[in-house]
């Protein structure tokens, strides 16, 4: 009798196994590992970040992938944490929840690498930004790009530019700026983004003054 019980709890315990870790492997990319961020990028950061503004990406439903309980349960927890970080607009979000929100999207990438890791991976790169920590930033969006671009992920592309936008615009590194400005143009030369990329590079050496006079000339006209 106590054998019937053994093999029962045994049958038991593996049909939950399979019913938690069955699907984990369903609709995953090729990426499921974080790549290494180039030693190229800056890490010291001198620059007044206290009138910058996140261009966040807006809430929207939830998406669900898979169908295994413990990656939903994850997916759960991500738009959770995500939706308190949008509920704190107003009052300016607190670097601990950005950062919890980062390394549980890097957790949820490095195990499933799916599209949805995608969308969380480069929500927390714009929360890095809100926060004023480009150095995290500009590393998250790399990582978006590096592991998406082969699958042709949306947020790839979006990923290099907002790196050569803030090297641009933010860090004053135009060096940089006008190679990843170049690397999209390259890679992307049809995007909705290739204007921008176009424009942003004809004036990267240009002074405000410069900009001023160009901008008074074209309304004279």
């Amino acid at each position: 009798m106590s054998e019937k019980i053994s093999a029962m709890k045994y049958i038991l315990g593996l049909a939950i196994f399979l019913l938690l870790f069955g699907s984990c492997t369903s609709e995953t990319s090729n990426t499921n590992t974080v790549s290494e961020t180039p030693s190229k990028i800056p890490k010291e950061i001198t620059t007044d970040t206290s009138n910058i503004k996140s261009n966040l990406t807006p809430k929207k439903a939830p998406v669900r992938i898979g169908t295994a309980p413990v990656r939903l349960t994850s997916q759960e927890k991500l738009d959770k944490m995500h939706e308190n970080l949008m509920n704190q607009m107003e009052t300016g979000f607190a670097a601990k929840d950005v950062v919890a929100y980062a390394k549980e999207a890097e957790l949820y990438m490095s195990i499933y690498g799916d599209s949805l890791a995608a969308e969380h991976l480069f929500n927390a790169a714009d929360l890095y930004r809100g926060i004023g920590d480009y150095t995290k930033a500009l590393d998250t969006w790399y990582i978006v790009y590096r592991s998406y671009d082969r699958d042709g992920h949306p947020k790839a592309p979006h990923a290099m530019f907002q790196c050569g936008f803030t090297y641009d615009s933010v860090l004053n590194k135009k060096d940089l700026a006008k190679t990843l400005y170049n690397m999209f143009l390259k890679r992307y030369p049809d995007h909705a983004l290739a204007k921008d990329a176009k424009l942003l590079l004809a004036n990267l050496d240009k002074s405000p003054e410069d900009l001023i006079k160009e901008f008074q000339k074209k309304n004279k006209q």
